[in-house]
């Protein structure tokens, strides 16, 4: 049987035990280098902030676009008023029509405009409103201001002198918004109810089927 040196194995697990501290000095090294590293902290943050950022711009977008939108449906209702308050001739199919496009022009809106437009006279003595004439146009208002129907109206509508004529113009049309975010509304309807009285004539006329 072949003699063992006493001295090998101490040897060797001592080359072992200095092989094992240098991996772990290495490895402090390593960490503390990593740790001081300012490497790829942009890329960190721009992948955290980039959704947060677009999602705030597509909701910035979206409030203003509701709010312009609204803007623009009021003028618009406000421009056909003003225009019939003017008008001295009579009101036909046509010119209605034409009312009609001018308020989607002035709309700009992905979905269709809805338009009526009434002409009322107050009677005092009655206490009651009194329709002259009726227009509408577009799928959601289909009925027409009447006599039998005008009381609906009538908590809507100002205080009116005795024989007082208003000109009633009434739009409607569904809003979408841009993006489809948590904190918005699905779509809704943008309604506006404008008066105004006749500035040049106090009588304005109407076709019956207008």
């Amino acid at each position: 049987m072949p003699a063992v040196n006493s001295n090998y194995i101490p040897q060797r697990y001592s080359s072992m035990s200095l092989l094992n501290s240098s991996i772990v000095r290495k490895l402090r090294i390593h960490l503390k280098r990593f740790k001081r590293s300012e490497d790829g902290l942009i890329t960190i943050e721009a992948v955290l902030m980039v959704p947060v950022l677009f999602w705030s711009l597509t909701a910035s977008y979206t409030f203003f676009n509701s709010y312009h939108q609204s803007a623009r449906n009021l003028k618009a209702a406000y421009a056909v008023a003003d225009i019939i308050s003017r008008e001295r001739g009579t009101i036909t199919s046509t010119y209605v029509e034409t009312l009609y496009s001018l308020m989607q022009n002035m709309v700009e809106e992905r979905s269709d405009m809805n338009m009526r437009i009434s002409f009322l006279r107050y009677d005092k003595p009655d206490k009651r409103h009194y329709v002259l004439w009726s227009c509408a146009r577009g799928a959601d208002f289909t009925t027409k201001w009447d006599n039998g129907n005008i009381h609906q109206l009538e908590d809507r509508l100002p205080t009116m002198p005795d024989n007082g004529k208003m000109i009633v113009v009434e739009t409607s049309n569904l809003y979408r918004p841009p993006f489809k975010l948590l904190v918005t509304r699905p779509p809704y309807y943008m309604n506006n109810f404008v008066f105004t009285h006749p500035r040049v004539f106090d009588n304005i006329n109407a076709e019956n089927n207008c």
